[in-house]
């Protein structure tokens, strides 16, 4: 396989160095929002925001290994050649190595070693907070999905972690020398699993709330919004789809091909940080609903408004108004204005279950569950 060979094209160190600096950044500035926000709002912190700041962590590692090999001129390098000559170039590739192939190699080991437990938060954090906000009635099949998705993303961040630190075995030292050792420890087919599952459990974890959503009692245009802005996250798909692209193309031509190992290489590491940071951004836009209600931008997002058929939609007993657009998930217990205390979970302005108990709730958009009114808007 010649370096032109390759379906995706190569990305080379500009590119790499762009985005391992504005993701991070832009990462850090979303989930500092977030926290931002339910401070400010007194909302508790929940466990979906803790593990998405503990996810930040190890996609801020993953652009501070891009960078490093960047600056060795390593990562987004042609491979340079090397030192000795065997008899075919292939045989050359198969059993030499480089010093910048090497850091190229140790830079890959670690990125995984950040990258598995990245994903696994993100998935768990979404699905805890489905849970937070679409569980009402124990043992339903929504509950039962949420539990054993929760259960499978935490084997599958668990198991191929541990599966990537010791996948050589005792040979610690073979993930970073020549193919040779690598082809011993039989890592493509490790990666391969790795990323086919990866993609797997994305899309079952960004397709779970479809349904439920679906369900609830609001129009089209308001249901469609309200899934448009929690597939969000589906975005990192792509990038996960490209990655594997590449893989699997790594994987049919064998540790014989005659590819550039370190751009070739660059490729899946530079895809592996835009599907994590996209991940991690999109997954907390739900719940940065309330940033939207500053008049400083609202000029900006009118036609959005339009576009999603917001509303006004009374709040409180007492007739307190609140304008909102999008997608606003928070857990909150407020008293109103008599002393009377509320629990709100609010999805738009509002808290969303499913079913209802009145004719005149549901004509109204409220639903009820177990004996409380909930108001639905978005």
């Amino acid at each position: 396989m010649a370096s032109n060979e390759l379906k995706i094209p190569f990305v080379y160190a500009g590119e790499v160095v762009s985005a391992a600096v504005v993701l991070p950044l832009l990462g850090m500035t979303v989930v500092g929002l977030r926290f931002w926000q339910r401070s400010s709002k007194r909302h508790k912190i929940g466990v979906d925001d803790w593990m998405i700041l503990l996810a930040l962590f190890p996609v801020v590692g993953m652009s501070i290994c891009l960078i490093y090999g960047t600056a060795k001129h390593a990562i987004g390098y042609k491979s340079p050649p090397y030192p000795i000559q065997l008899a075919s170039p292939k045989l050359t590739e198969f059993n030499e190595t480089t010093p910048e192939q090497t850091i190229v190699f140790k830079m890959d080991w670690i990125i995984w070693i950040l990258m598995i437990p990245a994903n696994g938060l993100i998935k768990l954090s979404a699905l805890v907070m489905y849970r937070r906000i679409f569980v009402i009635i124990k043992y339903s099949a929504f509950d039962i999905c949420t539990i054993a998705m929760i259960v499978v993303c935490s084997l599958w961040t668990s198991g191929f972690w541990l599966a990537q630190i010791f996948g050589c075995g005792s040979g610690f030292y073979k993930p970073f020398g020549p193919l040779r050792d690598v082809a011993s420890c039989d890592t493509n087919t490790r990666l391969s699993a790795l990323m086919i599952t990866d993609l797997i459990t994305d899309i079952l974890v960004w397709c779970l709330p479809i349904p439920v959503v679906w369900s609830l009692n609001m129009s089209i245009i308001r249901r469609l919004g309200i899934v448009g802005v929690m597939s969000m996250a589906a975005l990192s798909l792509a990038a996960a789809i490209i990655r594997l692209i590449v893989q699997l193309e790594i994987t049919g031509h064998g540790y014989f091909a005659t590819a550039d190992v370190n751009l070739t290489l660059t490729i899946l590491l530079y895809w592996s940080l835009l599907e994590s940071s996209i991940g991690l951004v999109a997954s907390c836009l739900p719940t940065l609903h309330a940033m939207t209600k500053r008049h400083a931008i609202d000029h900006t997002i009118s036609s959005l408004r339009r576009l999603f058929g917001s509303t006004t939609t009374t709040a409180t007993s007492s007739g307190h108004n609140s304008r909102t657009m999008g997608l606003y998930l928070e857990d909150s217990k407020r008293p109103d204005p008599e002393g009377n205390p509320t629990n709100r979970n609010h999805y738009g302005s509002s808290e969303l279950s499913r079913g209802g108990s009145r004719a005149s709730d549901v004509e109204s958009g409220k639903v009820s569950s177990e004996g409380k009114v909930y108001e639905v808007g978005l």
